[in-house]
């Protein structure tokens, strides 16, 4: 957090200085305006300004405002510029064939789209995620990344956006509940129901979808390179996906052979079973498999 401290009035202000200490709010203005900058609409230091406004809360110039003297008024400007440049924080410069490039941060594991209207959205980081939703969704997520349809972004919202469950105000407190309030995604749902979602859907503001893709990318690229922790042990899921001589990767085998694959231990049950097991169990399973076959590899080069 940076502080803001005006000394006369004795107030200290926190500003963001990082895309997940930003409220859920703050962040679809964020990402609305830093899709104005990407279609030409605003330039970067107009963008920083008004980011500044939408960081501190500051909903226009008041009434007050147009009352204050020119001398005040430039002085606020100057403060205003003076704090905007605190703003290069959200902005990362790379190298791309040579050439310097500026980008906004955008990725983060925390859904900052909790909800849109009656249809309620996964928790951060994949946390409630079935493997079957997940296969579902990602296979939107990458014709979108590719073709840029909206078509596909509308499928990858609903099929991870949906309403809640029959009487769940009241379900939730039964001990058989899973805490899942969502109605669930199987691989036989009707695809009328999904369809109906996906027309409602694409009448929401394309920030509030975009969001949701820029929220998949980051649980995508944290799936192949984080490190969580399970029982106090970290794990790398980078192993997962180390490239083989040819260029290819061990883990790319398919989200559906690696579905059958998984079922034919039947550690997580049937076919059906495993396609509804928990994205994260999945996950660990999938790394313990790979870590006692580098092991096997490495004791049979020592023999």
């Amino acid at each position: 957090m940076h502080k803001i401290e005006i000394p006369d009035k004795k107030i200290i202000i926190d500003l963001p200085s990082e895309i997940d200490e930003m409220t859920n709010k703050q962040f679809v203005r964020y990402l609305f305006h830093v899709l104005q900058y990407i279609s030409g609409k605003i330039n970067e230091d107009q963008f920083k300004i008004i980011l500044v406004n939408i960081l501190l809360d500051i909903r226009g110039t008041g009434f007050r405002y147009h009352f204050k003297s020119q001398e005040k008024k430039a002085a606020c400007e100057t403060n205003l510029a003076r704090i905007s440049e605190l703003m290069e924080c959200f902005i990362e410069e790379h190298h791309n064939e040579g050439r310097p490039v500026r980008e906004f941060m955008l990725k983060s594991v925390r859904n900052f789209v909790p909800r849109i209207l009656n249809y309620y959205g996964p928790e951060s980081c994949f946390e409630n995620l079935t493997y079957c939703e997940y296969r579902t969704a990602r296979g939107f997520f990458k014709a979108f990344a590719q073709e840029n349809k909206e078509d596909d972004l509308n499928h990858l919202v609903a099929v991870l956006y949906r309403p809640t469950k029959i009487l769940w105000c009241i379900r939730k407190y039964f001990g058989s509940s899973d805490g899942e309030k969502r109605i669930p995604f199987k691989a036989k749902s009707n695809p009328i129901y999904l369809l109906r979602r996906v027309i409602r859907i694409s009448r929401f503001p394309y920030h509030l979808r975009y969001a949701v893709f820029i929220y998949f990318s980051a649980c995508e690229d944290y799936l192949k390179t984080g490190k969580p922790k399970v029982d106090g042990n970290e794990l790398d899921f980078s192993k997962l996906y180390m490239k083989e001589e040819d260029g290819s990767t061990k883990a790319d085998v398919g989200l559906v052979g690696l579905l059958y694959s998984l079922t034919e231990t039947g550690v997580f049950g049937n076919i059906e079973q495993t396609d509804n097991t928990n994205l994260w169990d999945i996950m660990i399973r999938l790394y313990q498999v790979v870590m006692q076959m580098q092991e096997m590899e490495e004791k049979s080069k020592k023999t």
